[in-house]
């Protein structure tokens, strides 16, 4: 079942990025956590990338925590950001619990180029 507020919009709406970004996103997430935990296994065929990923790792691993640290905070503030636009468009408990998932998964692009857009539309047309 479908519910709509007094304008007309869905307000179970949600929608996934971008499968690109979907994958970025998760891949260099997977790749931070990596060389944090692990660096020895990222593998030798990344080149330069793995080299200095081990340099990084082995000289300063307290920067390469905090950076893995900060992107999840940055991850954890967007996803608050999603869930004041779904309160400011009168949205579900249940879309505000799948849009929160989604932009802590997947960053920004979930609130970027499917929240925000959507949102803007239900307020201009509230007037």
């Amino acid at each position: 079942m479908v519910t709509k507020n007094r304008v007309g919009f869905d307000r179970n709406h949600f929608a996934l990025p971008h499968p690109f970004y979907m994958f970025l996103t998760s891949a260099l997430d997977l790749f931070m956590a990596v060389t944090v935990l692990a660096p020895d296994s990222v593998p030798a065929q990344l080149g330069v990338v793995r080299t200095s990923v081990v340099y990084m790792a082995n000289n300063y691993p307290v920067f390469m925590y905090y950076m893995a640290v900060l992107t999840l905070v940055i991850h954890l503030l967007e996803s608050l950001y999603a869930v004041k636009l779904c309160s400011d468009a009168d949205m579900t408990v249940s879309a505000k619990i799948k849009w929160f998932l989604s932009t802590m998964i997947f960053g920004f692009s979930s609130v970027l180029y499917r929240l925000k857009p959507y949102v803007q539309r239900a307020k201009r047309s509230q007037f």
